[in-house]
């Protein structure tokens, strides 16, 4: 019998391709994929030993020669030209899938959507698909850089492995290769995160959406950190340790640099100890602390303060003994109400819309809400930000933010560093 290929083979006897590689495989015979050629006499000892059906559904002929066949197992020209379009197809869907992908990773961060971790899930899955056939056309019918002469017939053929011509198989060229599936994920999420950094929202309840980060003032390091009042640590590479004390071996978590929101990492500073530095966190519970390492960070000082009156609905900020700004706002309803305590500042979000929602400027706060710990998959981030209500000023009006004028935001967002601390007392 002569060698014929192995889908053909395994579409004759009602088979898998999958289930004749296997059975070829229990017997010792390498058979690499759909497009190898094995003896049918070699296949069917196989089959029969594996306890399959290997019997033709119908009798087998060898297929005549002619212009368009290739030899040896290499596709002929009308395939070729089939898989070649496929291929185009394919990679223009894939580039199609991916973009989407990205454009739906911002969105799960704007939209409050139950069906939005299915949605992904399913165009992912999708996106996954096309790429592995893809590979599959690549691995059998690979791309090379540039057009190679076959030396049996002297033809150039571009983009294949086998000439168009003769069928001989040319001479084998490194080229470019389609990304594997992790890293079909690894692409979405650089694309996300290139498309977070022209706007996200600050993720919790009561915060602004569509917000891009703001550049922060007053960063520069301090050559002498001790004669300023409030000291900043600002992380410098991609994640930090926190640790319960100094002397423990584990950190007790680890927290992401930048944040969600694509604002750097920082934390307001308690206590200064050796290499150690005694720190806010900027997580659940409200007013938690951790101890990180000093050489995982930079240090810089200021004299900025804040302080909210829930009971008087009052802001005042400070620069040392100096009053920069005392104004009205408004605060959490008794439903929804301010958790007092002392929290910083840690970011600075500039608003897409200035009259919008949230005014001009919003500041995310290391706050917390104490009622509500979910809002579009993310915590109750509070904040303090501006307003297109101002008729809300000075009530119980919102979900737990602080709201003020967008003057007044305007104006503390041109002054105050991250890392302010902001000290809320009093009682809705």
């Amino acid at each position: 019998m002569a060698k014929r290929r192995l889908h053909e083979l395994a579409k004759e006897r009602g088979l898998t391709t999958r289930d004749v590689i296997q059975a070829l495989e229990s017997a010792g015979i390498e058979a690499k994929s759909a497009l190898s050629t094995v003896e049918e006499v070699t296949v069917e000892d196989a089959l029969k030993k594996a306890g399959l059906n290997a019997k033709p559904k119908k009798p087998a002929s060898k297929p005549a020669a002619s212009a368009g066949a290739a030899q040896d197992g290499a596709p002929g020209v009308g395939q070729w030209i089939r898989l070649r379009r496929r291929r185009r197809q394919l990679r223009r869907l894939h580039k199609s899938q991916l973009k989407d992908l990205a454009g739906l990773a911002v969105e799960l961060y704007r939209i409050d959507s139950p069906r939005g971790k299915d949605l992904a899930a399913e165009r992912l899955k999708a996106a996954a698909e096309t790429e592995s056939e893809l590979i599959e056309l690549d691995r059998h019918f690979g791309p090379v850089e540039d057009a190679v002469e076959c030396p049996k017939c002297g033809l150039n053929s571009k983009r294949t492995r086998y000439c168009l011509r003769c069928g001989e198989k040319l001479p084998t060229a490194h080229g470019p290769q389609n990304l594997s599936a992790p890293g079909a994920v690894v692409a979405v999420v650089a694309i996300a995160a290139a498309w977070l950094l022209g706007g996200v929202n600050l993720g919790g309840h009561s915060t602004p959406q569509n917000a891009s980060v703001a550049p922060a003032v007053h960063r520069s390091k301090a050559p002498k950190l001790p004669k300023y009042e409030h000291i900043v640590a600002t992380v410098n590479g991609p994640k930090i340790g926190v640790y319960g004390n100094p002397t423990d071996q584990q950190p007790f978590t680890r927290l992401s640099n930048p944040n969600l929101d694509g604002a750097p990492l920082v934390f307001l500073v308690k206590e200064l100890q050796g290499k150690w530095a005694h720190v806010y966190l900027p997580s659940r519970p409200n007013g938690s602390t951790g101890w990180i390492r000093r050489s995982k960070v930079s240090l810089a000082g200021h004299f900025f303060r804040l302080k909210i009156n829930l009971t008087r609905h009052v802001l005042t900020a400070w620069k040392g003994p100096q009053r920069v700004l005392r104004t009205p706002i408004g605060v959490g309803r008794a439903v929804t109400p301010t958790p007092p305590g002392l929290y910083y500042i840690t970011e600075l979000l500039k608003q897409p819309d200035p009259s919008g929602t949230y005014g001009p400027y919003a500041f995310g706060l290391s706050a917390h809400s104490n009622v509500l710990h979910e809002f579009a998959g993310r915590n109750g981030v509070l904040g303090i930000h501006g307003t297109n209500y101002p008729q809300g000023i000075g009530t119980n009006v919102s979900h737990g933010c602080i709201r003020m004028s967008n003057q007044s935001i305007i104006k503390l967002a041109h002054t105050l560093p991250l890392g302010t601390p902001v000290r809320i007392v009093g009682r809705v």
